[in-house]
C-alpha cells in the first residue's frame, strides 16, 4: 500500500502544473496596438495609427474595403497595382501602384516600445487567385530610426524589415525579409535578402497571417506564416539593430525595382488587414 500511497503522488506532482509554470508555457502575448482600417484615411484614423506626414506617397493607390471576412473588424485596403507600375521613383512607368507611409510609435502613445527589445508585428493579407508576382514586390514590416533613410537605396541611421516576393519565373511568389541596416546594404546597394524561397505567398483569395519578431539584441528575425514558422536567422540585423529603437510599422507596398521590367502584365489588387504590435510572439 505504501508504495502504490508513493506512486500515486509522483504521478500527481507531474500532472500538477504551477501557475510559473503555466506562464512560460503560454507563447502568446496581447497585442500592445492593433490597427484596423475602418475610417481609413480620416483625421481619426490618422491618429489612431500614428502616421507620419514624412515618406508618404500613392495614397490615390490606397481605399477602404468591407470584408466580412477580413480579420479584425471587417475592414481591409486595397491596394491598386497598375499595370507596368513600379516604384514611386520611377519615371517612365505607364501607370502608378502602390503606396507607403510610416507609423510612428511615441506619437501612439506608445513610446515605451520603441526601447523594447524585441517587436512583433503581425498583420493579414490576401492575395486574389490568379494574382500576378510580376518580377517582384515589397510588403510591410517594421522600422527603426528616420523614415526615408532604409530604403531606396538610402542607408542611413536606421533600418527595416519588409517582406518581397520574388518570382523566378514559373509564377509564384517566394517570401523573403528584405532588410536595410546602416552597415549592410547587399549586393546591390539596396539592402540584404534573407532566406528567399523560405516560403511562398499564397495567391489563393483566401486571408492569411503574417508574422514577424525582431530582436534588437540579438539581431534575430523570425517569420510566421500562418502561426507556422517559415523563416529565422540569428544575428541577422547585429550589430545595427541594438543601436537603433523601434519606430514602429513601416506600410510599403509596390513592384519593384524602379523600372517597369518589374510590374505586373495587367492591374492587380491586394488586401491588407488587421495589423498588431506586440513585445511578444502573437500567434
Amino acid at each position: 500500500m505504501k508504495r502504490l500511497l508513493t506512486a500515486l503522488c509522483a504521478a500527481l506532482a507531474l500532472l500538477s502544473v504551477t501557475p510559473a509554470q503555466a506562464a512560460t508555457t503560454d507563447t502568446t502575448d496581447a497585442p500592445a496596438w492593433t490597427g484596423e482600417f475602418t475610417g481609413y484615411g480620416t483625421s481619426s484614423w490618422t491618429a489612431a495609427w500614428g502616421t507620419l506626414s514624412s515618406g508618404k506617397w500613392g495614397q490615390q493607390n490606397l481605399s477602404l474595403v468591407n470584408d466580412p471576412a477580413a480579420p479584425g473588424d471587417g475592414s481591409a485596403l486595397q491596394v491598386f497595382y497598375g499595370a507596368g507600375s513600379s516604384a514611386n521613383s520611377c519615371s517612365d512607368c505607364p501607370s502608378s501602384g502602390g503606396g507607403q507611409f510610416y507609423t510612428d510609435l511615441p506619437t501612439l502613445g506608445l513610446g515605451d516600445l520603441a526601447n523594447s527589445t524585441t517587436l512583433d508585428l503581425k498583420y493579414s493579407l490576401k492575395l486574389p487567385t490568379g494574382f500576378d508576382f510580376g518580377k517582384a514586390g515589397k510588403l510591410p514590416g517594421l522600422y527603426g530610426g528616420s523614415p526615408g533613410e532604409a530604403s531606396g537605396g538610402n542607408h542611413g541611421n536606421a533600418w527595416s524589415t519588409r517582406y518581397m516576393w520574388r518570382n523566378p519565373g514559373s509564377g509564384v511568389g517566394n517570401g523573403e525579409v528584405y532588410l536595410y541596416t546602416p552597415t549592410n546594404s547587399g549586393p546591390t546597394g539596396y539592402g540584404v535578402d534573407l532566406g528567399l524561397g523560405s516560403w511562398q505567398w499564397p495567391a489563393d483569395g483566401a486571408w492569411h497571417n503574417v508574422e514577424q519578431l525582431v530582436d534588437r539584441g540579438s539581431g534575430d528575425i523570425t517569420v510566421w506564416l500562418d502561426g507556422t514558422q517559415v523563416f529565422t536567422q540569428p544575428g541577422a540585423g547585429a550589430p545595427d539593430l541594438a543601436s537603433i529603437p523601434f519606430s514602429g510599422v513601416f506600410f510599403s507596398t509596390f513592384y519593384g525595382g524602379h523600372d517597369t521590367s518589374w510590374g505586373p502584365a495587367t492591374d492587380q489588387y491586394a488586401y491588407f488587414a488587421h495589423f498588431s504590435l506586440s513585445t511578444g510572439v502573437q500567434h
